[in-house]
C-alpha cells in the first residue's frame, strides 16, 4: 500500500524544477513591471538609437508585404493571449452576446460625449488658441478601436483574455463604420476630402494589415491551445506570460524611441500638461466606466479586468497615421496622441499592481 501510495502522488506531483526559476523571474517582473516600463520610457528618451535600429529591421513578403519588428511583437503578444484562453470562457462569451454589445456602446459613446462636453468647456476656460489642435487629438483618441497591448495587460492581470480578444476583433471590424461616425459626433472640423482619406485609411488597417497581424496569430494561439491541451499550457503558463511581457516591453520601448526625442528638444510645457491630463482624464472615464458596466451586469473579477483596460486603452497607433495624413499641420495633435499612448501604459500599471494587490489580499 505504502509503495502504490507513494507512486500515485509521484504521478499526481508534477516536476517543479523547469518552472521554478522562470516563474521566480515572472513573478518579479510582474511586480516591478510598472517600472521597468517606465524605464523603458526614459532609455527610449536618452538612448533611443536602438529602438529606432529595431524599427528600421523589415523583411519582404509577398503575401504579407512588408514585415517589420513591431509587427512582429504584435504578433507574438496577440498570440501569447489567445494561447492561454480558457475555452470555458470563450463559451460564457458566446452565452452573453449583450455584454459585447454594451462594451462597444461604452468604448465608443462615452469618450465621443465626453470629448463634447470638453470641446465646449475647455475653450472657455483656457482661450481657443491654448487648446487648439489638443482637442481634435483627443478625439482621435477617443474615435479609436480598443488597443492590442490591452490583451497582454488583460493576460498579465490573469483577466478574461476571451473577452479582451473579442472586444479588439469587433472594434478593428466595425471601425471603418463607426470611427467617421464618432469624429462627427464629436464635431471634428475636418473638410469631407480629409474625412473621406480617414475613412480610406482605417478600411486600410482592417484589411490585409488586420487579418495577417491580428486575426491569424490569435487563431494560432487558440490552435495552439487546442493542440497541445489545458493541462500543459497551464504547466506552461509561465513561460507563456513571461515572453508575452517581453514582447510588450520591447514594443513599448520601440515606439517610444520614435516619439519622446522629439518631444523633448522643444518642450512646451503648458501644451504637455495640457496633452497629459485631458489624456490621462479619458483613460481614467474608460476605467469608471468598467467598473460601473462591470457592477450593472454582475461581472466576476476576471471579466471586469477585461473591460478595465479594454475601455481604458485606445489604438493610439492608428491614431498617428490618421493624424499624419490628415492633419501633419497640427503638431499639438501629435503630442496629445504620443502622450496618451505613454500615458494609458502608466495607468494600466497602476491598475495592474491594484488589481493584483487587491487578489492577493481577499486570497
Amino acid at each position: 500500500m505504502r509503495v502504490d501510495e507513494s507512486l500515485e502522488k509521484r504521478k499526481r506531483i508534477p516536476d517543479p524544477v523547469p518552472d521554478e526559476g522562470i516563474s521566480a523571474l515572472l513573478k518579479w517582473i510582474h511586480i516591478h513591471f510598472l517600472w521597468l516600463l517606465i524605464g523603458c520610457y526614459v532609455f527610449a528618451a536618452f538612448l533611443p538609437e536602438p529602438g529606432l535600429v529595431i524599427r528600421k529591421l523589415s523583411w519582404g513578403n509577398p503575401y504579407a508585404g512588408e514585415i517589420t519588428a513591431p509587427m512582429l511583437l504584435l504578433a507574438v503578444l496577440l498570440f501569447c493571449a489567445a494561447a492561454v484562453v480558457r475555452w470555458e470562457q470563450v463559451w460564457q462569451l458566446l452565452l452573453r452576446p449583450g455584454i459585447l454589445i454594451m462594451g462597444l456602446v461604452c468604448i465608443w459613446l462615452v469618450p465621443s460625449l465626453f470629448v463634447g462636453m470638453l470641446g465646449w468647456v475647455v475653450p472657455l476656460l483656457l482661450g481657443e488658441t491654448a487648446t487648439s489642435g489638443t482637442l481634435v487629438g483627443l478625439a482621435l483618441v477617443a474615435a479609436m478601436p480598443v488597443a492590442n497591448s490591452s490583451v497582454a495587460w488583460t493576460q498579465n492581470s490573469r483577466g478574461n483574455v476571451a473577452l479582451g480578444l473579442g472586444l479588439i476583433v469587433l472594434t478593428i471590424l466595425l471601425s471603418p463604420l463607426a470611427t467617421p461616425q464618432v469624429l462627427k459626433l464629436m464635431g471634428l472640423a475636418l473638410s469631407p476630402q480629409d474625412t473621406a482619406h480617414s475613412e480610406e485609411l482605417v478600411k486600410r488597417f482592417t484589411g490585409t494589415f488586420f487579418i495577417v497581424w491580428v486575426i491569424l496569430p490569435s487563431l494560432a494561439g487558440m490552435l495552439f491551445n487546442r493542440i497541445v491541451g489545458a493541462e500543459l499550457i497551464e504547466r506552461k503558463r509561465s513561460w507563456i506570460r513571461f515572453v508575452s511581457a517581453l514582447a510588450l516591453l520591447a514594443l513599448n520601448y520601440t515606439n517610444a524611441s520614435l516619439a519622446l526625442p522629439g518631444l523633448f528638444e522643444r518642450p512646451v510645457w503648458r501644451a504637455i500638461f495640457l496633452a497629459g491630463g485631458l489624456a490621462v482624464a479619458l483613460q481614467l472615464l474608460g476605467v469608471a466606466s468598467a467598473w460601473l458596466l462591470a457592477r450593472m451586469t454582475s461581472l466576476d473579477r476576471e471579466s471586469t479586468t477585461a473591460l478595465v483596460f479594454a475601455f481604458s486603452m485606445k489604438h493610439t497607433g492608428l491614431a498617428l497615421v490618421l493624424a499624419g495624413e490628415v492633419l501633419q499641420q497640427e503638431p499639438r495633435v501629435i503630442l496629445l496622441i504620443v502622450l496618451a499612448t505613454l500615458l494609458q501604459h502608466i495607468l494600466a500599471g497602476f491598475v495592474d499592481r491594484y488589481l493584483t494587490r487587491h487578489t492577493t489580499a481577499l486570497s
